[in-house]
């Protein structure tokens, strides 16, 4: 486990490295505020910082521990989460960010959260048109809307 630890730890910081670059091409701040940059910016920021961390970390224990990385039974509730996400990136063209994000959570709060139907529909529409005037009035960061959302705001 210590291995894929370590791996998965250097793999994560060389990521964050490359994406860094690529982050730093866009502006973080203009005259008005923040810039498209700024929030792929500070992602990659912590995201590099918090890598780096567990990658020393996992080069100064001196445990060795034989069980394996994913635990026996815990590769169910990862694809729950992980195949319907690749589902939703497959139809972001149709769906876009928002409609897709919106449909991933809300099976996600239904089926695994078992969640009220009432909380599922709040949340699912809240943190979409909350994320969607983050974005698109306030970073003036146009993200992909799809098809239907695209239609249904500009009409064609």
């Amino acid at each position: 486990m210590k291995r894929a630890e370590t791996v998965i730890a250097g793999l994560l910081v060389l990521f964050s490295l490359i994406m860094l670059r690529e982050a730093r091409q866009l502006p973080i701040w203009s005259v008005i505020g923040p810039g498209p940059g700024f929030l792929p910016f500070w992602l990659v920021v912590g995201v590099g910082i918090c890598a780096a961390t567990i990658f020393v970390q996992s080069l100064r224990v001196s445990r060795v521990v034989d069980e394996p990385f994913v635990p026996q039974g815990a590769w169910r509730p990862l694809l729950v989460a992980f195949l319907p996400m690749v589902a939703i990136i497959a139809m972001l063209r149709y769906l876009g960010i928002y409609i897709g994000g919106a449909i991933y959570l809300a099976g996600y709060m239904w089926l695994v959260g078992r969640h009220r139907w009432q909380y599922v529909v709040f949340v699912s529409v809240l943190i979409p048109v909350v994320l969607f005037f983050l974005f698109e009035k306030w970073f003036f960061l146009l993200l992909p809307k799809g098809i239907f959302l695209e239609r249904l705001l500009y009409g064609e």
